[in-house]
């Protein structure tokens, strides 16, 4: 059971033009709760091929390179506002954030990694895929919360990570679905360049699943835990998350500066 009771409002963005649009709904549902416009929102989106990087890994010494070898390989790199480490996506993928508004920023924080990984088990299960939160064997962005088949030497499913500001929080994750074999190039390309360990065999396809199958997997996790309605992104949300798309572009590390939301 959740640690709050409240109606969650399911938004869905099935193949975005930009990755970075994607990034920008989920800044704009972040900062609408904390301002106290909106309630519990799960986003479930999809886009096309994106390196979703952190700013840690911007200041390693070999960040350019690793940026201009994912872009060869047709993986534009981004740098989100939220922790873990890089990550990589294509169209057999899924990203799902789950935003909460919250009163004390030093609580929960546990709680809520705890919850974004039971949901993603919970579909998965419903995909006939038996999961469990743990760390995996020379994953891409490590972490106790990865959400794993097969154990510690068996594959990722999804990496969560989390991003926290004035009373709101969002847990977010990327779910591998179908077409890793081009992520496992990518991944390995990039985490090569910047001395990080990277197991391909760590990722694969999921067995008899695909994209649509998998979000309805998810939106069902999301009704049988939630009071739910799902609702239609508005123009003005979409506006908003197109004015950010700048804010996510990996910069140069001869000028980049500090990060600004």
């Amino acid at each position: 059971m959740s640690w709050y009771l409240s109606i969650v409002q399911i938004l869905t963005a099935e193949r975005l033009r930009s990755p970075g649009d994607g990034f920008g709904l989920q800044q704009a549902v972040l900062e609408e709760m904390s301002a106290g416009a909106r309630g519990p929102t799960a986003l479930i989106w999809t886009s096309s091929h994106f390196i979703g990087a952190t700013h840690s890994e911007t200041r390693l010494p070999n960040f350019d390179d690793a940026t201009r070898l994912a872009r060869e390989a047709g993986f534009p790199v981004l740098v989100r506002n939220s922790g873990g480490g890089a990550v990589a996506a294509n169209e057999g993928s899924i990203s799902f954030s789950l935003t909460f508004p919250v009163t004390d920023l030093r609580q929960r924080l546990y709680e809520r990694y705890a919850e974004g990984a039971e949901l993603i088990i919970a579909a998965l299960g419903k995909l006939g895929v038996a999961a469990e939160a743990g760390e995996v064997e020379g994953e891409f962005c490590p972490g106790a919360y990865s959400v794993r088949s097969g154990g510690y030497s068996g594959i990722k499913v999804a990496g969560l990570a989390q991003r926290v500001m004035r009373r709101a929080a969002r847990i977010e994750a990327l779910v591998l679905v179908t077409k890793t074999a081009e992520l496992k190039c990518v991944l390995k390309r990039f985490y090569g360049a910047l001395g990080l360990p990277f197991r391909p065999a760590s990722i694969a396809d999921l067995p008899g699943a695909d994209i649509a199958k998998a979000i309805e997997a998810l939106s069902e996790a999301l009704r049988e835990r939630y009071e739910v309605k799902e609702a239609e992104i508005s123009e003005k949300m979409l506006n908003k998350a197109r004015s950010l798309r700048e804010n996510w572009h990996a910069a140069s590390n001869h000028s980049r500066g500090p990060f600004n939301l």
